[in-house]
């Protein structure tokens, strides 16, 4: 079947990132690079191609509850996300993409640690009254991630739910179904509009089949997290965090 690889490996990745909150790009970018022979920069046009169809919608509607509770908060952090993906992508051609994705390999590593530290109890864990967010600081959490987004060319979804657990105290669950929620629009437009139509870095039809078995297991992955308890999934999360950090810096070696 042609693209037959890139359905399975985002169809796996899909129901990693429904479980942990994420929506798993740094993977599907190394597997495609590493097993199918991707250029970087298709790699990652292609998956942020993807990322513009709905591919978080059944973990929204399963935890609509949350959204609709901060759905202002939510709409707020997209905005941002889809301006300063643009400016991450222009930045991406600027410089050098091994240095980019060096360092970015080296922080998220980095947070995987902090985030265990975290989730054990070894830093402090931060008590706020979050029933209201400050819009200034999802803003701020937008910018970051689009920006870095458009940098290393993934979603970035991977650091939303550590700035949202660990800076502004925000429940886990609750912080997995806004990170699922942020990444439902297509908030990769304006990395999206850098790869594919001022660079054709995108090889659509694989985007487009992706997109189909990434929807139906990121649902899956939700549900199956409820199985287990914040602990788990956070440790999970912090695994992931590490694993991509090493998967970007043995990339840059390699």
């Amino acid at each position: 079947m042609p693209f037959g690889w890139e359905m399975f490996i985002a169809s796996a990745i899909g129901f990693v990132g429904g479980y942990a909150g994420i929506a798993g790009a740094p993977f599907i970018v190394f597997l495609f690079v590493t097993f199918i022979g991707y250029s970087q920069h298709s790699a990652q046009g292609t998956v942020l191609a993807m990322m513009l169809g709905p591919i978080t919608i059944l973990p929204v509607i399963l935890g609509w509850h949350i959204v609709r509770s901060r759905l202002k908060e939510i709409i707020t952090s997209v905005l941002t996300y889809v301006v300063f993906s643009f400016a991450g992508a222009q930045i991406a051609y600027l410089f050098s993409s091994p240095g980019l994705t060096l360092l970015f390999g080296i922080f998220i590593a980095l947070l995987g640690v902090v985030y265990i530290l975290f989730s054990i109890g070894k830093i402090g864990q931060i008590q706020h009254d979050n029933k209201n967010l400050p819009l200034i600081y999802m803003t701020i959490i937008g910018a970051v991630v689009g920006t870095v987004g458009g940098m290393t060319g993934i979603g970035a979804g991977i650091l939303l739910v550590p700035l949202l657990t660990m800076w502004l105290g925000v429940e886990q669950r609750e912080a997995q179904t806004m990170s699922l929620a942020i990444l439902l629009p297509p908030v990769s437009l304006g990395a999206a509009v850098k790869y594919g139509f001022m660079e054709n870095d995108i090889i659509w039809p694989a985007a487009g089949l992706m997109l189909l078995t990434y929807f139906i297991t990121s649902g899956l992955g939700y549900r199956f997290s409820f199985r287990h308890p914040t602990l788990v999934i956070r440790i999970v999360l912090s695994a992931l965090l590490i694993l991509a950090g090493i998967i970007d810096i043995l990339g840059v070696i390699r």
